[in-house]
């Protein structure tokens, strides 16, 4: 790839921090990931395959898009302007229903006994005698049907966990609360077999701590050492980038070159998409998850979500986020995808400036995609899976919200800053990694 392209990411990179000054602003931490990443590829610590000058102007073009489509967010207000008082969400106290809350918490405690059978069932279909990699070869193999409708107890108590952490306050009931939620979704996320899951809960719950104000370079720091613990400890688990078997001064080299690897591979991986001209599909990658729902309503086998491998020159199957849109609608359809998504993330960004909670959910959501766009693609494989998150959460905190405008209306007192009578909302510049 031409070191020409870093100059242009750098520059992108500086516009979308002085459009709002703010590095929870989508555009800035979008392109600001891409030009961490293509630079690390450029000073590339292992082996690599080159990528060629179109790949690299789709890159340009992709944060362009994403950039665009954040102005489209802003056409009806000036762009990253100060949240007028009539904008405000009130909802700032405590949870107007914290016995769905509950409910919700006694939901996926109840469930994960549920989950465990099945893991155990699925584990034991496997001939290999380590539990985890059994478990992912046969929750990952071709017309397997995981763990059906009780698949949704994860997504119920990431979801738990995510309104806690939106809701949390400093009673000691409820931090207990919060952290018996959090323990259950880890479980729910080792029984899914992956890193992914993780990764969805940490960058969640940053964004959420970021909106919140809660957010520290030492939880910063302290989560991502959480993340690497993760990501090292499942790679030894499960024989992807260290063994059981070797010391750990050895595990931790194959740790840190699997990183490298992750990190680094879909890049060229993606070149060799671009560089093969394939024909147009026509929607059955981005719709691949609709796609499948529609086999399992007719009792057919659904397509596997596991990609073919490439050599770059390592083995990797994964192609970043761009790959769907453009194999199944050239660089027009990345174009458009990209755009939409650009605004979908800039606009929940703004709602939740204001302090909407149903928007400090969507925003926190829409990081998990966006930081993950440079290994694989999160926004249109799970496309079901944000589905059911976006509904849930718009009518849990849509009682929430209702319930709030009527106690306004009726003159009832919220909880505000001590400062004075007006809520202290961030606008420009007002928060820092």
């Amino acid at each position: 790839m031409s070191a020409l392209v870093l100059p242009v990411l750098l520059a992108l990179t500086v516009v979308n921090y002085r459009t709002c000054r703010d590095f929870r602003y989508p555009p800035f931490l979008f392109s600001v990931l891409w030009l961490v990443v293509t630079t690390f590829y450029h000073f590339s610590p292992i082996p690599i395959d080159p990528i060629g000058f179109p790949t690299a102007i789709i890159f340009v073009v992709v944060i362009l898009s994403f950039t665009g489509g954040a102005w489209l967010a802003f056409l009806l207000r000036a762009p990253c302007s100060p949240v007028r008082e009539g904008d405000v969400v009130r909802s700032v106290g405590l949870s107007s229903h914290p016995r769905i809350r509950i409910l919700l918490l006694f939901a996926s405690v109840c469930l994960l006994p549920l989950l465990i059978v099945r893991a155990m069932h699925i584990a034991d279909q496997s001939l290999f005698e380590n539990f985890l990699i059994g478990l992912r070869v046969e929750l990952f193999s071709e017309g397997s049907t995981g763990y059906g409708f009780l698949g949704n107890a994860s997504m119920l108590s990431y979801f738990t966990t995510f309104v806690y952490a939106i809701e949390k306050s400093n009673g000691k009931r409820e931090r207990l609360e919060y952290y018996l939620s959090l323990a259950v979704s880890s479980v729910y996320a080792v029984l899914i077999t992956g890193r992914t899951q993780f990764f969805l809960i940490i960058v969640v719950l940053i964004g959420i701590g970021s909106m919140k104000k809660r957010l520290s370079i030492r939880r910063l720091a302290a989560a991502a050492a959480v993340f690497l613990f993760c990501f090292g400890l499942f790679g030894i688990s499960l024989g992807k980038g260290g063994d059981l078997q070797a010391s750990w001064s050895e595990n931790l080299s194959s740790i840190r070159e699997s990183l490298a690897q992750y990190a680094l591979g879909p890049l060229p991986a993606f070149d060799q998409v671009v560089r093969a001209g394939a024909g147009p599909q026509y929607g059955r990658n981005v719709f691949l998850d609709v796609l499948n729902l529609s086999k399992r309503l007719t009792g057919r086998p659904p397509i596997s979500p596991i990609q073919a491998e490439v050599a770059v020159p390592f083995p990797t199957n994964v192609y970043t986020a761009i790959q769907p849109a453009y194999i199944d609608f050239g660089i027009l359809g990345v174009v458009l995808a990209f755009v939409f998504i650009g605004a979908a993330s800039t606009y929940f960004y703004r709602r939740a400036v204001a302090g909407d909670r149903l928007f400090i959910f969507y925003y926190s959501l829409s990081l998990f995609p966006l930081l993950y766009s440079t290994f694989s693609d999160q926004y249109f494989a799970p496309m079901l899976s944000w589905f059911k998150y976006l509904v849930v959460a718009y009518f849990y905190f849509g009682i929430e919200r209702t319930s709030d405008a009527r106690n306004w209306q009726r003159g009832q007192h919220f909880d505000v800053p001590a400062s004075g009578n007006k809520l202290s909302l961030p606008a420009r510049g007002n928060f820092t990694a």
